[in-house]
């Protein structure tokens, strides 16, 4: 072999060796759970049918997916993106509600994702993204720290048939539309406030989790 061939041999190891590498350090983690109904709809199990969630994960930040069905035709829902930084805190797996609002040594937050009305046919799919660092929230004081251990939910809340005057509010806050009567008693002033209120009995619809690494 001459050495102009060695030397492009050389040249084409070595960018194969920064490609693996780079892959490597790029590495995401993909986890999928199936939706379940939330306890509020007073039913129980998996939704069934196509309905799942997805994140993927990565060392900057997270990513997710959440196609479900069984949805109400003209209703607007929103996702909502609950992140436990140390999980371990919690009394229950996944935590519960009382882990993640009233013991602040859960490091919980929880944001809006993503909102929708949804169709005729029962069947939406929400999506978001999420960097590493601070997130604004219902609790202050929150960073995601680790994206690849932090403790994943995603709850998804039903604002009811919408209502004119109340748009874009009903798809981008959480309480928009919603009764006072109809907010979990558990829920911080930050969530109450988050959006105009209005005549709709409104609930928590369907949910996810992933537990972290």
């Amino acid at each position: 072999m001459s050495t102009r061939q060695l030397t492009t041999a050389a040249i084409l190891a070595m960018l194969c060796s920064l490609l693996i590498g780079g892959s490597a350090a790029a590495r995401s983690d993909r986890q999928s759970s199936p939706v379940t109904w939330h306890p509020q709809t007073g039913l129980s199990g998996p939704v069934g049918g196509s309905a799942s969630a997805t994140i993927v994960r990565r060392d900057d930040g997270l990513s997710l997916r959440f196609s479900t069905s069984g949805l109400r035709s003209g209703h607007a829902y929103t996702l909502w993106f609950v992140a436990i930084n140390n999980p371990d805190a919690c009394a229950a797996t996944p935590c519960s509600g009382p882990d993640i609002l009233q013991n602040p040594d859960t490091d919980s937050q929880v944001t809006y994702a993503t909102g929708h009305v949804v169709a005729g046919s029962g069947r939406a799919t929400f999506a978001a993204s999420f960097r590493a660092g601070p997130i604004d929230g219902w609790l202050p004081d929150f960073e995601l720290g680790d994206p690849r251990t932090a403790e994943i939910q995603l709850v998804l809340n039903d604002h009811g048939s919408v209502l004119d005057g109340y748009m874009p509010e009903m798809i981008k806050t959480y309480r928009a539309g919603c009764t006072d009567a109809s907010i979990p008693g558990i829920f911080p002033p930050s969530a109450r406030a988050d959006g105009t209120p209005g005549p709709n009995a409104c609930q928590l619809y369907q949910a996810a989790a992933f537990l972290g690494s």
